[in-house]
């Protein structure tokens, strides 16, 4: 009863945090406030290792700072975010360094310390919805880092003059180059697979984070991806599948190794600006010492869209 107790105070703040329009009283939505964008939109996975955790290695005042400056300079209009350990830091990093425009919301684990965020530029996307996905299934609790399940925001994506109901799917999978992670990893996303051609078949939606794992074969030598069922499917494109090739790498410590994918089906295939997908290593024209691991062991991955009909 306790945890449960928990787990309801935590979701109630979750869904406080992502409340970023009203409504009048014949239940509408107050459309009056908000701005109305024409241009291409940009979306962000990024893994800031152990955010606000005493067990992260470096400075925790540096690590914020330097995550809110790179967020800034990113100028994203979705960001997917892993490895939100405190919440109260994280929330204060938001206000500070992104403009008004901009509400964010937190997975509500309560037992998983590494928590997932999304930002979002609350003018575009509206009616935003969150919630953990697959979260009454005892094998995705096991698959996925013991119950760290995928976070599902669902909005609606009001961009150069029309309305697009969108799908976002953020993960952080199972981490290790062991057997038994590796099954884990590869049981996960045959079930999440699965879950998305019954909740979500052909509509826009983006599966996207830390994998944990490669598209171009495994980080277990000799294995084939986990995520294999994604790539033999036309309905879902891998984004992220030319950066997984020798000569890149989404992390400090493991060359020629891409683990941050990106995956997309429905109309964001088509949305999609052809090779606009990147590792953003530039980043560190923003914090000149991120190699030092000052901020986080993974590189941000933004790709770009052109939203039409």
């Amino acid at each position: 009863m306790k945890h449960l107790l928990s787990a309801l105070l935590l979701l109630a703040t979750c869904w406080s945090c992502s409340k970023e329009h009203s409504q009048n009283r014949n239940g509408f939505e107050d459309t009056t406030k908000f701005k109305n964008y024409y241009k291409d939109l940009t979306v962000v996975n990024w893994n800031i290792e152990w955010f606000g955790s005493a067990r992260f290695a470096g400075n925790l005042a540096v690590q914020e700072s330097n995550a809110g400056q790179i967020l800034r300079y990113l100028d994203a209009d979705l960001y997917g975010i892993c490895e939100v350990v405190d919440t109260a830091r994280f929330g204060r990093m938001i206000r500070q360094y992104m403009s008004t425009e901009f509400s964010y919301i937190i997975s509500p684990y309560p037992r998983i310390d590494q928590k997932l965020a999304f930002v979002y530029n609350k003018h575009i996307f509206r009616n935003v919805r969150a919630r953990p996905f697959m979260s009454q299934s005892a094998t995705a609790a096991v698959s996925f880092a013991s119950g760290r399940f995928p976070f599902l925001l669902s909005a609606d994506m009001v961009v150069n003059g029309k309305r697009h109901p969108v799908h976002f799917i953020l993960l952080h999978a199972k981490a290790d180059a062991d057997t038994a992670s590796y099954n884990r990893r590869k049981e996960g996303s045959a079930e999440l697979k699965d879950s998305l051609g019954v909740y979500f078949n052909g509509q826009p939606c983006m599966v996207f984070g830390d994998f944990n794992d490669q598209l171009d074969g495994s980080i277990l030598s000799g294995y084939l991806s986990p995520y294999k069922n994604f790539l033999e499917d036309g309905r879902y494109k891998a984004l992220t599948l030319p950066l997984n090739a020798p000569g890149y790498q989404s992390t400090l410590s493991f060359a020629n190794s891409v683990i941050d994918q990106q995956v997309v089906s429905g109309n964001m295939r088509y949305w999609y600006k052809d090779q606009s997908v990147r590792i953003r290593t530039d980043v560190k024209t923003v914090v000149p010492d991120y190699q030092q691991r000052t901020t986080s062991d993974h590189y941000p991955i933004t790709s770009v869209y052109t939203v039409t009909d």
